[in-house]
């Protein structure tokens, strides 16, 4: 099947390649969703001299507004507007003459033009200027007979419901449905795309987040999670955590392409334990990833420097990518589109999150599982080791890890956490699970010093336990 692409790289695929050509496509959604500037960003990426778009405005917005606004996008291109971009008003002639004259009208300027790319916006209006049900259906019929004759790849826009889509007949002939939904969220507002169908085609379904930016819309595909076993080649190697007693305690480190999920309340050293990974990483050769919601770059550059690391110096040598992302107006689709790209366009081999809480907070409970569960599949098949931090309520007694399942989907799960001993309060630090590896068991202080991160003899069970 031959295919039209949409100018949107993630669009296209969530497509399965691209909006097929010379079909019926409709653009659905409220107000404010996006529905214009995805209809332009199309029209612009497939406009030529020879087979020109035509935009063809109804009673949505003038044009004039409509040509100010789409300037601020970079695929507008003024060279292209007037012959490569045509751009017509069908507006006095439904008002005037009704729905009869307008569609008349289109039909016109679609054999006048021979279009390549045709945006109706809006195509939900041309109801309220029908006189009847089957007046419109024979118009409808008409424009699609013409369309067909001519091969054009047409995009019908408008402000439709969900509940409109198995009653209004425009849904009946299109060939595409995409979806643009507005959602909120905790205190912002989420976009999400959904197509809802591809004649004679699979497609990506569910829920992509995107932003509305300087480039149009800026997509982030879900991450799948496999139906299937993914099979791979296993790595036999492993990976030094940068500590050593805690290498001795996981039985030399962890398997590359592993994931591991380091839970402990707050200031117990998680961060640092990460950091550890990743630097230790980079001493070997390894390219790593910081991706942190907790701490900003200045922070950052604060912490690491008091354990010796330089972390510009790294950025600057092309070891370490850092993300910082702020936890404000957060969306997991992106952290983890974003993430995962980055990790292999980069040759990343470690990659650090700090924090899971932050992403937990930003989905539902199935939704966290599922794209957790593709980001580490995803990262595990490629050879990619992953550390995730976790924090606990709970300063001295931990009875669950997560109520999110978090600890089932990762390889390694360390637990640190506080002891009480005597008058003082003591780091402490435990292997509760390692996949296809041994571990020691023990329960074991664990140091914050100047130097690093020191780990220590196991606490007598008087210490742990006291009577």
């Amino acid at each position: 099947m031959k295919r039209i692409a949409s100018g949107n790289e993630a669009l296209d695929i969530i497509l399965g390649g691209g909006f097929p050509a010379n079909s019926t496509n409709l653009i659905m959604g409220m107000p404010g969703t996006g529905k214009t500037v995805l209809a332009e960003s199309i029209a612009f990426h497939n406009a030529t001299a020879d087979r020109p778009a035509l935009f063809i405005s109804t009673v949505s917005e003038p044009l004039d507004r409509m040509l100010r606004y789409v300037q601020q996008f970079s695929f507008f291109d003024a060279d292209k507007v007037g012959e490569a971009l045509v751009y017509e008003e069908v507006s006095d002639k439904l008002r005037g003459e009704g729905m009869d004259a307008a569609m008349g009208h289109i039909v016109a300027l679609v054999k006048e033009y021979r279009p390549g790319i045709l945006v109706i916006d809006s195509f939900k209006a041309l109801h309220a200027f029908s006189a009847s049900a089957s007046e419109f259906r024979s118009s409808l019929s008409t424009l699609a007979s013409v369309l067909t004759s001519l091969a054009v790849t047409t995009f019908l826009v408008g402000e439709y419901g969900q509940d409109e889509i198995a009653v209004k007949p425009e849904f009946a002939v299109a060939d595409g449905i995409v979806e643009l939904v507005l959602t909120q969220a905790r205190a912002g507002d989420v976009r999400y795309l959904r197509v809802r169908k591809v004649r004679g085609s699979d497609f990506a379904g569910g829920e992509h987040a995107f932003r509305i930016g300087p480039d149009g819309l800026e997509l982030f595909p879900r991450l799948v999670s496999p139906t299937e076993p993914v099979s791979y080649e296993l790595a036999v190697a492993r990976s030094v955590t940068g500590v050593e007693a805690l290498d001795a305690m996981l039985a030399d480190g962890v398997w590359k392409g592993s994931s591991t999920i380091v839970f402990g309340p707050p200031g117990s050293g998680k961060t640092l334990l990460g950091l550890h990974f990743v630097f230790k990483g980079i001493e070997r050769g390894e390219k790593g990833l910081i991706a942190t919601m907790q701490e900003n770059p200045t922070q950052l550059q604060r912490i690491v420097a008091g354990f010796g690391w330089d972390l510009q110096a790294a950025i600057d040598s092309g070891m370490l990518t850092l993300m910082y992302v702020s936890p404000v107006g957060l969306l997991i689709d992106e952290f983890v589109t974003r993430v995962s790209r980055t990790a292999l366009a980069e040759g990343v081999q470690r990659v650090l999150v700090d924090s899971v809480n932050d992403l937990q907070v930003v989905a539902d409970e199935e939704r966290f599982r599922d794209f957790m569960y593709a980001f580490t599949q995803h990262l595990a098949v490629n050879g990619i080791s992953v550390v995730m931090t976790n924090e606990l309520a709970d300063i001295f007694s931990t009875t669950v890890l997560s109520h999110y399942g978090i600890s089932h989907m990762s390889d390694n799960v360390l637990l640190l956490g506080y002891v009480r001993a005597d008058s003082e309060i003591k780091r402490a630090i435990s292997v509760i699970k390692t996949r296809a590896s041994e571990h020691d068991a023990a329960i074991r202080q664990f140091v914050i010093a100047a130097e690093g991160l020191r780990i220590g003899r196991a606490f007598p069970p008087s210490v742990l336990w006291p009577r």
